[in-house]
């Protein structure tokens, strides 16, 4: 009887290392291996507005992209970042504004054949709103692939290489927006 409970028990080991490994790689369904890393390409991506234009990666090729992805409860965590961020962008030349987009994307994948219409509808009316193209990913690609945490608010900067400069899950707080300001303005003038 000790035998097999010792058995038993490094059975468990065995496949609880399995998971630990299929976890680390990406490779079971559902589960996101760690995040991505500030000096990282940024994955493709392909999002959709409520209008069903498309929007992807290579698109911006070039620009310093200011991403928010988060879903529709946590909208509001970062107002007073994104307000922040707005006052910043409109007060730049606008040879400066040519050079950085703002891209606000929000988890669309709940949405079913049935939703869809509602929510690309919501998804208009928020453009409208902050006067300013809000896309969804609707397949949740973009979630998986960035490795982003789902039901919080994710902000990340895009360099005109395409490598990711900044990422953060959460709330932003006001004490870093001087540095984040500092950043941007470098990135968007080339520096």
């Amino acid at each position: 009887m000790e035998t097999s409970l010792i058995q038993a028990r490094q059975a468990w080991a065995r496949a609880l290392l399995l998971v630990g490994i299929l976890t680390a790689w990406g490779a079971l369904p559902g589960v996101a291996a760690a995040s991505l890393s500030v000096g990282e390409p940024a994955p493709f991506f392909s999002v959709e507005s409520g209008d069903d234009e498309n929007l992807t990666l290579d698109m911006l090729s070039g620009k310093v992209i200011i991403l928010f992805y988060e879903t529709r409860e946590v909208v509001e965590k970062n107002r007073e970042f994104k307000d922040y961020l707005k006052s910043l962008y409109n007060a730049l030349p606008e040879a400066v504004q040519e050079n950085v987009f703002r891209l606000v994307v929000i988890n669309c994948s709940e949405a079913s054949f049935a939703t869809k219409p509602i929510w690309r509808m919501k998804l208009r009316e928020a453009s409208e709103r902050q006067e300013m193209t809000i896309y969804g990913d609707w397949t949740g690609a973009m979630l998986g692939d960035y490795q982003i945490q789902d039901h919080d608010s994710n902000f990340l900067v895009i360099d005109r290489n395409g490598i990711i400069r900044y990422a953060a899950t959460g709330l932003i707080e006001n004490g870093q927006f001087e540095k984040l300001k500092e950043m941007l303005l470098n990135l968007a003038n080339n520096k």
